[in-house]
């Protein structure tokens, strides 16, 4: 038998006090003889010999009082074959999951109270690792137990949905950093509905998890706790998006936002207060009916006055499970007009003849018109979202490093039938290089003067050029040179697959119809090896009907297998091409998902600087260090050089460049904003069903606990053996009762009655 507070044994030395009562103030009896006392003695001896069996037995039940109450206290344990010496040093594998979500309906305080159980628990050789599902990639630490207890009062149970299968590959790792052979892991969690993947991929990750488990020697124990089980009906109200109407934010003029609200109660909420909050400062108010289990929308419409970064936030005034999903975030860039560089590889002084003459002319309609206005044009209220400027292929990179670190440096590059980056390759591919570092974006159009070789050599490219592709009616009238009539001409070529609204970026266009793309042909394309080794990293924006990818886009980069002008396709000479280069330019630029992601994920900062101090939203300060892109970066043709992981907190983050880092004509000096959000699926607090986490636990070989107590008592068992000192506490109480009536009714003289009655039936005998 063991004991887990062998110390309170020493209670046990309390039965000397009934004993010493009973010694020292025993009754002592005089005898006195009388002259009928002969027809007592048989009554005397009687009594005396039932007085002192009883005083023996109350002093044992008194002495028996303190011993077992002491032994309850120490807490006893009987050992099991399956136990695990209390002796032999343990460490706990404890993995838990700080998602949102954890905030609801006590789910935390039951976490915590398992975790303490278990820790305290431990003995001083023990350590403890402890894991958190929104730090995977985080380096573990073994800590001492005392320590440990310390650290789990520091979590913060607001991280990203927790992923159980990734979080059981972590426990796993953390077995081999383990220093004592015997191993226990843990996990706790309210395994959520979005705990683990989509249909059953997740059993081949848990069945490789068991196999690895019975690998190792000894295999350590897997207990799992759901704290979401004993949950009632939970209701919330979360705000599940907030999103821009136009595809880029622009100074001093005017876009809408919406906010959505979703109510996962039972009971509809009228008049719910919302507040729009801009940089910090509330601007406007509005009022939100929401119906069971349904959505309402808010908008509120706004003109940025000055560029840069700036954030915008809706909140309502509401209480329910979560609090913290009360309010979401938006950071987003709000440009001057967007300056667009069209480097032309032919250019051409005949009208519409030169490679990017149809681009400028859709990105800036409004310069086009005011050409013959002459005198009204400074007053004309109309202006484009977009300047252009052309460049020859031998003039860009000039005018590039001269504008690179300046206000003035462009929002997008357009290579238009470009033969190769440029003269000085080195010094051109390192500007450019620089440029994207910097945030920049590149559209790559094709052309029959193209050198494929040399733009294949350009790690940022998103995929490799390849031979071109002709139809055979038109390749046969290129090499004829016949002329063909208009009509004729409508029916030669490859046909566009509609994008409809697979893409965002041309998302605006579905309205329109698929008719609008009817009428657009393509006579030549350049094939385009797209690598297979990521594909998530690339997309394909436009195809052919035969499925061969048109334009492509890889992080800053578009790639277009065609040419910007009329030559290899009638895309310049139809409707759509106006809006749908204007959007694609707009999207490019105004894409905020640099500055929005999800918390945990990394955020990247343009390597304008080389030192920054991260503000976090609780207050705590920190330096990121940018360094020159690795060769890793350049192959994938990620040129960011700033990455910032520590943003496991949902809010705004802000990023102050050192003044001692900058150069004298950076134009780093303004704050980098970026917002890290929690998913709104976080919020929907349905439990994963109860068939799919018994799978879970049985596919390794785990138990499943649904109250902290089951568990802390199920491992202390598991380590020390069975717990006894419940049912010696009742012992203890049947003492006392006992006791009690023995002293009562046990020790009571007989009744004058019952005295005399033996002598007198003894005389009548002799008689």
């Amino acid at each position: 038998m063991n004991f887990l507070n062998l110390g309170l044994l020493a209670g046990a030395l309390a039965f000397v006090v009934p004993l010493a009562i009973h010694l020292l103030f025993r009754s002592r009896y005089r005898s006195m003889d009388w002259g009928a006392m002969f027809l007592l003695q048989d009554v005397v001896a009687k009594n005396r010999r039932r007085m002192q069996w009883h005083q023996w037995i109350l002093l044992a039940l008194r002495c028996a009082i303190p011993i077992l109450l002491a032994l309850a206290m120490a807490r006893p344990l009987l050992s099991s074959a399956r136990a695990l010496p209390g002796s032999e040093p343990l460490t706990l594998i404890l993995c838990l999951d700080d998602s949102r979500s954890m905030q609801a309906s006590g789910r935390l305080d039951r976490v915590l109270q398992a975790t303490n159980g278990l820790i305290e628990n431990l003995s001083r050789g023990d350590e403890v690792i402890v894991i958190r599902t929104s730090r995977l990639a985080a380096s573990f630490q073994r800590s001492a137990p005392r320590d440990a207890l310390a650290e789990l009062t520091e979590v913060q149970f607001a991280g990203p949905p927790a992923d159980y299968t990734n979080a059981l590959t972590a426990c796993l790792d953390a077995c081999k950093e383990a220093s004592h052979p015997n191993r226990r892991i843990v996990i706790c969690g309210d395994f959520q509905s979005n705990g683990l993947a989509a249909g059953n991929r997740w059993i081949d990750a848990v069945e490789d998890a068991q196999v690895r488990l019975e690998r190792m020697t000894p295999t350590p124990r897997v207990d799992l706790l759901n704290v979401s089980q004993t949950d009632d009906v939970l209701d919330n109200v979360v705000v599940e998006s907030l999103l821009p109407n136009a595809p880029a934010v622009l100074k001093d003029r005017a876009v809408s936002f919406t906010a959505k609200i979703r109510n996962d109660s039972d009971r509809p909420i009228s008049r719910l207060t919302g507040r729009w909050i801009y940089n910090g400062q509330s601007v406007q108010t509005t009022n939100v009916d929401i119906e069971p289990r349904g959505m309402a929308a808010a908008s509120f419409t706004l003109t940025p006055e000055t560029s840069g970064d700036h954030t915008l936030a809706f909140a309502i005034e509401h209480t329910d499970a979560i609090v913290s999903d009360n309010r979401r975030r938006l950071g987003f860039h709000a440009s001057p007009q967007i300056r667009v560089w069209l480097v032309d590889g032919n250019p051409s002084d005949e009208p519409l003849q030169g490679e990017t003459d149809f681009l400028r002319l859709a990105l800036s309609p409004f310069a086009f018109a005011s050409v013959n206005q002459n005198s009204q044009a400074s007053t004309n209220p109309r202006s484009d979202l977009v300047s252009s400027r052309v460049f020859t292929g031998s003039r860009w990179n000039n005018e590039l490093s001269r504008a690179i670190d300046t206000t003035d440096r462009p929002d997008v590059i357009v290579f238009a039938n470009v033969k190769q980056v440029g003269s000085r390759r080195d010094t051109d591919n390192d500007l450019l290089d620089r440029y994207l570092g910097m945030d920049g974006k590149i559209v790559f159009f094709d052309g029959d003067q193209v050198d494929p070789k040399s733009w294949n050599d350009q790690s940022w490219l998103p995929a490799k050029l390849d031979r071109l592709i002709t139809a055979s009616d038109v390749q046969a009238i290129i090499e004829n040179e016949t002329t063909v009539s208009a009509e004729t001409q409508e029916n030669l070529g490859f046909t566009i697959e509609p994008p409809r609204g697979r893409q965002s970026v041309w998302g605006s266009l579905q309205d329109a119809g698929d008719g609008i793309w009817e009428e657009v042909r393509v006579g030549r394309y350049r094939r385009l090896l797209i690598d297979d080794s990521n594909p998530a990293t690339t997309t394909v924006l436009l195809r052919t009907s035969d499925q061969a990818a048109l334009a492509i886009r890889r992080s800053n980069v578009i790639q277009f297998a065609i040419g910007c002008d009329a030559e290899w396709s009638t895309l310049p000479l139809r409707a759509v091409y106006l809006p749908m280069m204007q959007q694609l330019i707009l999207d490019l630029v105004g894409n905020q998902e640099s500055i929005n992601v999800v918390a945990g994920q990394p955020m990247l900062v343009p390597g304008t600087a080389s030192t920054w101090t991260v503000v976090s939203p609780d207050g705590s300060t920190s330096t990121l260090q940018t360094n020159p892109p690795s060769d890793s970066d350049a192959t994938t043709g990620d040129q960011r050089s700033g990455v910032f992981s520590e943003t496991q907190l949902a809010g705004i983050y802000r990023f102050r460049p050192n003044s001692e880092s900058q150069s004298d004509n950076s134009t780093s000096s303004q704050t980098l904003l970026r917002v890290a959000e929690i998913p709104a699926e976080e919020s929907d607090l349905r439990s994963l069903e109860s068939s799919q986490i018994e799978t879970f636990a049985n596919r390794l070989n785990a138990r499943l606990f649904d109250s902290p107590e089951s568990l802390i008592e199920a491992t202390a068992t598991d380590r020390f053996g069975q717990e006894i000192w419940r049912p010696m506490m009742v012992l203890v109480l049947l003492v006392l009762i006992t006791e009690l009536l023995w002293q009562q009714f046990a020790g009571r003289p007989k009744s004058a009655a019952t005295a005399w009655k033996a002598p007198f039936a003894s005389a009548g005998s002799r008689q």
